[in-house]
């Protein structure tokens, strides 16, 4: 690449979990620059944000139209080259369809969406106007998932996919924080800012997404139970679904908001006729291969699973590896910025497909759960169907 890629933020500021995490994955990728930025939710945060990051003034703006409007008209050698949205689920939309309309593409921070209306809109403005869109799910980003996949789809090694667990399991809201002051807590709970779910969208969206990058699969029918466990509490902090896939195989995912004493992150496990492979976000150096007679293979490389620093009252993701991981998604964000004819055939972030999969999946799980409700017992599988982008 002639020079770093240039990228503006949209969220990340001074009270963001995510903002330094993605500043750090910025700077660890070594092929991008922070050149402008719509920091905060208010003009005298963002302003404030833009004079510690070292922003200039002129290129540091009080809301994200502002960025998109006065970057689209300077010169192509100084404007930005793509968006990164790090702002709560809510904003996704909106700033999406900004960056759009402007022009620009956009690497976002899941959700892709909060509703399918919302999704398929966005696709809809996408595609029509040939936009580079990516979803920031880190899996591609991971040397250790990416020789899992290999495995599995590419040399066959554990044959036909009979059974996928995939779990999430974090405590840190375990009680009620977002009471206590506690920011994440309080959108995360918030059906506003977070969307129509809470720990399904949070960390369900997540074990839905890498089952089917990793293992080929295609979820076919849901069957969900969401839970709030926490009183006062309105969106759900519990969720377990049963996947039916296309295939024929079945899966398991089970994510919690509210597993006291646990910070675990994804892990998957892939049951094939052959063998079985088992990867975990916390140990995200680590695959491991098993075969009909019990003998198992290592895999070790990659990244590292050190922390970063205390992770009991925050969401998962603030350590070396995911920062390693997210680094990964950037560059190759970049590359398909920069070089689009050329860039590698398995990117690092989930394109506008998988992120409008993983919203009808959460649709999916909202009427199968709302059907159960009204005692439909017959509904208890909901079809998972993608409906057509809309055309104009």
């Amino acid at each position: 690449m002639a020079g770093k890629v240039r990228v503006g933020l949209v969220g990340g500021g001074a009270e963001s979990f995510m903002g330094p995490i993605h500043l750090a994955a910025i700077e660890q990728s070594g092929e991008v620059e922070v050149v402008c930025g719509a920091l905060a939710s208010t003009r005298h945060g963002a302003f404030t944000a833009g004079r510690q990051l070292g922003i200039p003034t002129s290129r540091s703006y009080g809301i994200y139209r502002d960025m998109f409007r006065r970057e689209v008209v300077l010169p192509e050698y100084e404007r930005m080259e793509f968006a990164s949205v790090i702002a709560p689920n809510g904003m996704h939309y909106p700033i999406s369809m900004s960056a759009a309309d402007a022009g620009f593409p956009l690497l976002c921070e899941k959700p892709f969406a909060c509703s399918l209306p919302e999704a398929l809109n966005l696709a809809r403005k996408l595609q029509e106007r040939s936009l580079l869109h990516g979803v920031a799910f880190t899996f591609g980003g991971y040397p250790m998932l990416l020789c899992a996949q290999k495995l599995i789809q590419t040399d066959r090694t554990i044959g036909n996919v009979r059974r996928v667990i995939t779990t999430s399991l974090v405590g840190w809201m375990a009680q009620r924080l977002e009471t206590a002051g506690n920011k994440q807590a309080l959108w995360r709970t918030d059906q506003r800012r977070c969307g129509p779910v809470g720990c399904l969208m949070d960390l369900g969206l997540e074990c839905f997404h890498l089952t089917e990058w990793l293992t080929g699969l295609h979820v076919s029918e849901i069957c969900a139970d969401l839970k709030t466990n926490v009183a006062g509490r309105i969106l759900d902090d519990d969720a377990s679904v049963l996947v039916r896939f296309e295939e024929g195989g079945r899966g398991t995912f089970i994510c919690s908001q509210v597993a006291a004493g646990y910070q675990e992150g994804v892990t998957i496990e892939v049951y094939g006729e052959k063998g079985s492979v088992r990867w975990s976000q916390s140990a995200p150096d680590r695959l491991v291969l098993r075969d009909l007679s019990l003998a198992e293979e290592v895999y070790t490389g990659g990244l590292p699973a050190a922390e970063r620093g205390p992770q009991a009252q925050q969401p998962y993701g603030d350590n070396d590896a995911y920062i390693a991981a997210l680094a990964e998604t950037y560059r190759s964000f970049a590359a398909h910025v920069r070089n689009p004819g050329v860039a590698d055939a398995n990117p690092a972030f989930a394109n506008i497909e998988q992120g409008l999969r993983s919203i009808a999946f959460i649709d999916a799980a909202i009427r199968n759960v709302t059907a159960l409700g009204e005692g439909l017992p017959h509904l208890k599988w909901t079809p998972f169907v993608l409906p057509p982008v809309p055309e104009l």
